[in-house]
């Protein structure tokens, strides 16, 4: 017997939904591996000046646990972090979690019909498993010549240290994606000298955050349905920016061209007064080829006379500061790198952490050598008892937490399915697998990703193969249907008398 019927691999969002929705459905034997000391993922390691979510608070929790507390509509990363503590309190999650404990390698015991996990203190079995590593897994190596080299200190975007004070340095930060969109107006008054070294410039849209007013949070907490209809509207019209306008582009082409030509010929100029840093700051590619963003700060930091836009370049990292290709070498006292993670279908996460099927399967060489397939952005054959809360296709609707809500209600589906059969084993079938792949490309096949100019724009959406399989091009509507409808027999359930051969 293993040592528990369900591992989950990660105590971030996805872990602890995963674990809410396995209690809910009254299964209680699991075990939740997380590497680290304390739970909540990206809200556990990304807490850099002014970190915080860049969709509305409101459509950022789970439908069956409302926070009435948010204190703004773009709420802080403290208080996300909070929501999940609150949530493993609540649920009673914390007594199946197992802290520092990281999985190092997962590998398929076709005789024994169960997981063997590696981790440093030893080995776990698991009946099933459950990948909950989130989209962004670990940060990039950088690849700047001399990093190493550098005298000064060097900061991350994730796991960023407050005991080093800013204040009267001189500071350049690499990388101009969604952290350093919020991290830079922040910490730019505080700084002597500020360069933000920026290769591929990003779209930055008004963000509409204000404080939420004590009356509005006192009638959320008395009157929970009104809070609901709230998260519904405010999780729809997310999911019309990041869905709708992606997968409807081909038949609304208007919109996307429509709203970089107001960016450019309004908000741009409204926000950076040098015509000369606005152009540097202004894509050449379509609105939404990139993740798009929200500030009403960051552009405007360009106009101060101590921050820099550096477009050239980097040559190297050299002892005291950052040479570009130009020959120019800018001092600093500090670096800051916000150069982005690498995705959950990066094969390079699986050659540091083997995941091993049945028959030989290598989820890193089948990452490596195939376009990436899924069946509903959960399961891959030759992985038999093994799921992945984001997978091939898998991001759902608006927010994280409706992908959640639906991949943990497929997974409690087949669990029971196999449960019901007497099945120690149970694996997607291939024939399912590639039918709603094939879905997914054909729907994505005139995606503003492939029709709106995003060749340069140096997107994560694309992958090494130059497949957009990031996104669920269907609704969330849809996707949660589908997980409650889904035909059980698009699995193969067998036991140890039935074993395939």
């Amino acid at each position: 017997m293993p040592d528990a019927e369900v591992a989950i691999i990660g105590a971030g969002l996805s872990g602890i939904g995963m674990g809410i929705a396995l209690r809910r459905a009254g299964i209680d034997d699991f075990v939740i591996l997380e590497r680290a000391a304390d739970i909540g993922g990206t809200w556990r390691d990304n807490v850099y000046p002014g970190i915080g979510v860049d969709v509305p608070a409101q459509a950022y929790q789970f439908s069956y646990a409302l926070n009435p507390r948010w204190t703004r509509v773009f709420a802080p990363g403290a208080e996300v972090k909070d929501y999940i503590d609150g949530l493993a309190d609540r649920y009673g999650i914390r007594r199946h979690i197992r802290l520092d404990t990281e999985v190092t390698e997962r590998a398929w015991d076709e005789d024994a019909r169960l997981w063997r996990l590696r981790t440093p203190t030893g080995e776990v079995t698991a009946r099933f498993v459950v990948s909950a590593i989130g989209v962004f897994v670990d940060p990039k190596p950088v690849d700047i010549a001399g990093i190493g080299d550098f005298a000064g200190t060097v900061l991350r975007s994730s796991g960023w240290d407050h005991g080093y004070d800013l204040a009267g340095k001189r500071v350049a930060v690499i990388g101009t994606g969604a952290s350093a969109v919020q991290l830079v107006p922040e910490i730019a008054p505080r700084t002597a000298r500020l360069d933000v070294y920026q290769r591929t410039p990003i779209w930055v849209g008004p963000k509409p955050d204000a404080p939420i007013p004590r009356p509005v949070r006192w009638l959320f907490r008395r009157t929970p349905r009104v809070q609901n209809a709230v998260r519904r509207i405010a999780t729809r019209g997310v999911e019309m920016v990041l869905i709708d306008l992606v997968v409807g582009h081909g038949k609304r082409p208007y919109i996307a061209h429509g709203g970089a030509r107001l960016a450019r010929s309004l908000w741009y100029r409204t926000q950076v007064k040098d015509p000369a840093t606005r152009r540097k700051l202004t894509p050449r590619y379509g609105l939404g080829c990139k993740r798009p963003s929200v500030s009403n700060t960051y552009l405007r930091t360009f106009n101060r006379p101590n921050v820099t836009l550096v477009t050239d370049a980097i040559d190297r990292v050299t002892a005291t500061g950052v040479r570009t290709a130009d020959g120019r070498e800018r001092a600093v006292d500090a670096i800051v790198l916000a150069t982005g993670f690498r995705l959950a279908s990066d094969p390079e996460n699986f050659r540091r952490t083997p995941v091993r099927g049945r028959g030989g399967f290598d989820l890193a060489t089948f990452y490596t050598e195939n376009r990436l397939a899924s069946y509903e952005g959960i399961s891959i054959p030759g992985l038999p008892n093994h799921f992945m809360m984001f997978g091939p296709y898998g991001w759902v609707g608006g927010t994280w937490h409706q992908l959640v809500e639906t991949t943990s209600a497929h997974v409690v589906r087949v669990i029971q399915e196999a449960r019901r059969r007497g099945a120690t084993a149970v694996e997607i079938r291939p024939e399912p697998t590639e039918r709603w792949t094939g879905r997914m490309r054909d729907r994505l096949a005139g995606s503003l990703w492939t029709t709106n100019g995003c060749a340069t724009a140096n997107s994560y959406y694309f992958d090494h193969h130059g497949d957009t399989p990031y996104l669920r091009p269907t609704s969330a509507a849809q996707a949660a249907r589908a997980a409650r409808v889904f035909p059980l027999d698009d699995y193969a359930y067998t036991t140890s008398e039935t074993r395939p051969a």
